[in-house]
C-alpha cells in the first residue's frame, strides 16, 4: 500500500505543462465519451422501429467550460552552471529556469514536508471550446459522389456495408470511412484518405 502512495505521489508531481497537458486531454476525453453515448443512443433509437417512429432523439451534453484551479506547491528547476567558471571581469551569468514543476498539496504532503499552505500557490485554468483555425465554411472542390468514385477501388464488396464521407476544410482532405455494425460494436472496414485539391488518394 505504502509503495502504491508512492507511486501515485510521484506521478502527481510533474512538470506544469504536463500537469496543463493531462487537465486539457482529460476533459477533451470527457467530451468525446459524451458525444459517443448521445450518438449511440441516436443510432438505438433509428433502429428501433417503436422508438424511431415517437420523433425521439439522442441528447447531447457537452462541457461548454472548464474552470480548474489547483492549489500547488512549486520548486523551480535551474540550467546547471557551466563547467569551467567565467573568466575575471566577466559578468557572471544569471541563473536561467529550465523548468517548473508542480506538486498538488494534500495531507500527505503537508505531513510529510511540514508545509505551511498559506506558502502555497494556485494554478487557475479555464478552458473554452473554439472552432478549428481555419478551414471554416471552406467550400470542397470535389462533390462527395466523385470522392466515393475515386475511394471506390479501395473498398471492400460488402452487401451490408455502410459509407460515411466527411470533408475537413481545415486539412482540404476528404475522409471516406467503409463500416459495418456487429451488434452493438463497429466494425471499420476501410479508411480511405483523398485530397481535395488533386483528388489524390493519400492514404
Amino acid at each position: 500500500m505504502a509503495d502504491e502512495i508512492k507511486r501515485v505521489t510521484d506521478m502527481l508531481s510533474a512538470p506544469m505543462e504536463q500537469v496543463i497537458v493531462s487537465l486539457g486531454t482529460g476533459i477533451a476525453r470527457a467530451q468525446r465519451e459524451l458525444d459517443r453515448f448521445a450518438l449511440e443512443s441516436q443510432r438505438e433509437i433509428a433502429e428501433d422501429p417503436l422508438l424511431a417512429d415517437t420523433g425521439l432523439t439522442g441528447t447531447f451534453y457537452q462541457i461548454p467550460v472548464a474552470e480548474l484551479e489547483l492549489t500547488m506547491a512549486i520548486a523551480l528547476e535551474e540550467e546547471p552552471p557551466p563547467a569551467t567558471p567565467p573568466a575575471s571581469g566577466t559578468l557572471v551569468r544569471a541563473p536561467i529556469l529550465r523548468q517548473i514543476h508542480l506538486q498538488p498539496v494534500n495531507a500527505s504532503y503537508n505531513n510529510h514536508f511540514s508545509f505551511d499552505v498559506n506558502a502555497a500557490s494556485k494554478l487557475k485554468l479555464k478552458l473554452v471550446p473554439v472552432p478549428p483555425p481555419g478551414g471554416e465554411g471552406v467550400a470542397p472542390s470535389l462533390t462527395r459522389d466523385k470522392v466515393l468514385d475515386i475511394a471506390k477501388p479501395k473498398l471492400t464488396a460488402d452487401a451490408d456495408a455502410r459509407l460515411s464521407a466527411n470533408f475537413n476544410g481545415q486539412m482540404r482532405t476528404w475522409f471516406v470511412l467503409q463500416y459495418r455494425f456487429e451488434g452493438d460494436t463497429v466494425k471499420r472496414l476501410a479508411l480511405v484518405v483523398v485530397d481535395d485539391a488533386t483528388g489524390q488518394i493519400i492514404k
